[in-house]
């Protein structure tokens, strides 16, 4: 296949051939979660990674990409968009990617690709947005270690492999996530290690091993894709205090390892430094393709065909310290071997000389650091800033939850100033932490101990408000759960699960009129929230409002049409207006999804039996135990049923166990002349229920 020297693309622009591979060229973009660059063997020599060391080596390899961010989403999103994340929305994990923001998958598939996409944590799950332009995207997962929701490294290269199999020949984009060395660190068999660090190269060693049986597959097929591999972020073992990742934008969690790799690539480590907005420009360069729309990235092609390149500044920041916390948020920029912090207190220092950033200039160099602020200030709120939307489902806040993503604040309501800068708060955070372990332990006056003792230094901390109130409403103390929630809506009036809380409370101490104000806010900021609407149709019952709360049902019921309970509730709401025969449907539409959680068997054979759907009723009556409410009426009824069948002896068992648990069925059993009938020289005897 030949070429020219120049080829025009159609936007415009013109493509030197020698920055260029083949029209056609497969790409195999391979994301590893929370990787150090000193986890890697030919960075640091400390870790055995063979198979990534050879790609390094062969390759093009920068140990020191930026990252936009400590934190999965919204790193990712700025891989396959080219944008820093003021400018595609994306925060925080469990935001939403807006569709307007473009993606490199969609300018792969524009070109004639095949795409597909293999994830392997909850944070990327396709509800977050990210799978737009992929013709598979691939995100089941298998509640991988300790429950945490993911799915091993082995397992997302063996989906990846039967796709790529079939593609061969093709022009094809496969991008590949590898959560493993994230947290919880639990390495496989043959990988452990005795403490945190050593499980967390183990980690890495088994993606290495994983990812060395992909590239033998690739290499046995006779493909020879552009391979970029690439960490998310990076992270921290105590460095500046920080424990794992998401707190601070030093180095530890913000540097991470970018490797290109293509026999049509010369092996080269450059010395600048790439960014992780970077990799969706280079890709479609070197593909002769149409840059993606307001890329704030540059293609590092020159850097890779030996001309001279000077990259953008890079930036980074992290909003877990307000979304989850409601401390300062932080940036960082990188210029010229300097890095500026963006802060309550703004921190500068000479990287080129004290790369551990442990002497702060920023006194020292006010100039440099107050130009460099504003440069930050600007990428941190740029005009054409994207806001993504909250989280709008309970699914995804209870999961994000069980991963310790509990921040939910938007960013559009951070104050100017006065926020406390999270370098004075690392204590607190550690505390915050542990009773976080402690409240999922179900361990609750140590967590509310916990809990209280942060707010004694940092009484606004929305985290700790929230949490202590939580724990105050599991352990059913609800007078003292009630002020701490309503202070937490004070602090962030948008967050929708202290709503939920608040209104929990209230429900479950009777308080049903104040109750139904809080679930009306709270499916006001969640529309979607199931669970919230069955809630709200529960107080409004208790308060008379019948009509109000059959449209609260009904609104559940199209989020969640077979979730069990709102159908029984449901079931009781219809009984309750008159429509038996709408009840009798909820509740076997509820008997054919619930298993064990449905729990209205004498409801639905009494209600049955009173349509004289007599069959069907003795079925359902038949089923009602002992300790239930119904127990007695139901055996009433079968006992008639059976009657009807001539079936005295078993109908009398019937009528007695009735009579043994409700002694007053006696004089209506005599009103009824079958039953008087099968009383007649029977003496019943009364006897206590066993539980």
């Amino acid at each position: 296949m030949g070429y020219g020297l120049y080829r025009v693309v159609d936007w415009g622009g013109i493509l030197p051939v020698h920055h260029r591979l083949a029209n056609g060229t497969p790409v195999l973009l391979i994301s590893i979660d929370t990787l150090r660059p000193d986890g890697l063997g030919w960075v640091s020599g400390k870790n055995q990674t063979p198979r990534i060391d050879a790609i390094a080596q062969s390759g093009i390899a920068f140990k020191n990409a930026v990252a936009p961010a400590p934190l999965t989403l919204p790193s990712h999103a700025s891989i396959m968009t080219g944008r820093n994340p003021a400018r595609h929305g994306v925060r925080d994990n469990g935001q939403n990617l807006p569709e307007s923001v473009e993606v490199l998958a969609t300018r792969m598939k524009q070109a004639g690709y095949d795409t597909a996409a293999f994830v392997s944590a909850f944070v990327l799950l396709k509800r977050f947005g990210l799978d737009r332009g992929f013709d598979l995207y691939d995100d089941h997962l298998t509640n991988g270690k300790e429950g945490w929701l993911d799915r091993p490294a082995g397992e997302t290269v063996d989906s990846a492999l039967g796709w790529i199999h079939e593609r061969a020949g093709k022009p094809w984009f496969a991008w590949i996530h590898l959560y493993d060395p994230h947290t919880p660190y639990a390495p496989p068999a043959g990988f452990e290690g005795a403490d945190e660090r050593s499980r967390y190269l183990g980690e890495i060693r088994y993606v290495d091993r994983e990812i060395g049986r992909l590239l033998d597959d690739l290499g046995a097929s006779g493909q020879s894709p552009l391979i970029v591999i690439s960490g998310d972020h990076a992270e921290a073992f105590g460095e500046h205090g920080e424990i794992e990742h998401g707190l601070f934008v030093y180095d530890t969690t913000t540097l991470v390892p970018l490797l290109f790799n293509h026999p049509g690539l010369a092996p080269a480590q450059p010395r600048i430094q790439p960014r992780l907005i970077d990799i969706a420009p280079t890709i479609l360069e070197l593909l002769g393709l149409p840059t993606l729309s307001e890329s704030d990235g540059v293609s590092l092609a020159p850097t890779m065909f030996g001309k001279s390149q000077s990259v953008p500044n890079g930036y980074s920041e992290t909003f877990v310290p307000w979304t989850t916390y409601g401390w300062s948020p932080l940036t960082a920029l990188r210029s010229d071997g300097w890095k500026a912090i963006g802060s309550p207190v703004p921190e500068l220092y000479h990287i080129a000389e004290d790369p551990g950033e442990q002497i702060d200039l920023a006194a020292r160099e006010v100039a440099r650091s107050d130009r460099m602020q504003l440069a930050m200030l600007n990428l941190k709120s740029p005009r054409d800033l994207l806001d993504s939307t909250r989280i709008q489902d309970e699914e995804t806040m209870r999961e994000l939850a069980s991963l310790g993503y509990l921040g939910n604040a938007s960013i559009q309501e951070i104050p100017d100033h006065g926020l406390a800068n999270p370098r004075d708060h690392l204590k607190e955070r550690n505390t915050l932490r542990h009773a976080e372990f402690l409240l999922h332990a179900n361990r609750l006056e140590e967590a509310l101990a916990a809990f209280d003792e942060v707010l004694e230094t940092d009484p606004n901390n929305r985290y700790a408000v929230l949490r202590a109130g939580i724990s105050l409403l599991k352990l059913n103390r609800f007078a003292e759960a009630i002020p701490r929630l309503k202070r937490s809506i004070e602090i962030d009036p948008g967050q929708a699960e202290t709503h939920y809380a608040l209104a929990d409370a209230l429900t479950r101490s009777g308080q049903y009129e104040a109750a139904s104000q809080q679930w009306m806010e709270t499916v006001r900021l969640q529309p979607r929230r199931a669970a919230a609407w069955g809630n709200l149709a529960l107080t409004l019952r208790a308060t008379g409002r019948n009509s109000e709360a059959m449209s609260a049902l009904q609104n559940a019921l199209e989020i969640a049409p077979d979730d069990v309970r709102i159908l029984q509730n449901m079931a009781l709401q219809q009984r309750l207006a008159g429509d038996r025969k709408g009840s009798i449907r909820s509740l076997e539409k509820a008997a054919e999804s619930g298993g064990d959680e449905f729990v209205y068997a004498a409801l639905l054979g009494l209600q049955l039996y009173d349509e004289q759907r007599f069959e069907e009723a003795e079925a359902w009556l038949s089923r009602v135990r002992k300790n239930e409410a119904n127990f007695a009426e139901s055996r009433f009824r079968l006992a008639q049923i059976l009657l009807r069948r001539d079936q005295n002896e078993q109908a009398r068992t019937h009528l007695d166990e009735a009579l043994a648990a409700n002694p007053a069925l006696l004089q209506q059993a005599k009103q009824v002349p079958d039953l008087a009938a099968l009383l007649s020289g029977h003496k019943i005897k009364a006897q206590p229920i066993s539980k």
